[in-house]
């Protein structure tokens, strides 16, 4: 269960970034590409636990969770605010449940 729900929180990400326009104003670009990387290093550190827990190494997976979290949260806040600077309110509502799960996903260990 565990495993699964990184890659459900992947999947979130990956799904709302493919709903963005490309046609976009300068604080909008700000906001997508402090999005892009933080969700990439989200991605990457949870990548990285999942093939340790395939392994069976344990080591330190709260705290990189915890990391991981902690960027996912700053990436979609980000892309938050990339909506409201393009003045979206279509997504907010799955917007905001992605970060509760990033947010319960920090917390759970």
């Amino acid at each position: 269960m565990k495993r699964l729900f990184p890659l459900l929180l992947i999947s979130l990400v990956i799904l709302f970034s493919s709903v963005i326009s490309a046609n976009a104003e300068s604080e909008f670009e700000m906001y997508l590409s402090d999005f892009y990387q933080k969700q990439e290093k989200a991605s990457k550190l949870l990548k990285e636990i999942e093939t340790d827990l395939k392994d069976g190494t344990r080591d330190k997976v709260c705290a990189r969770q915890r990391e991981a979290a902690n960027y996912g949260i700053e990436a979609t806040e980000s892309l938050i605010k990339a909506f409201k600077t393009n003045g979206s309110e279509a997504e907010m509502e799955n917007l905001q449940a992605g970060l509760d799960k990033w947010r319960e996903l920090r917390d759970y260990c």
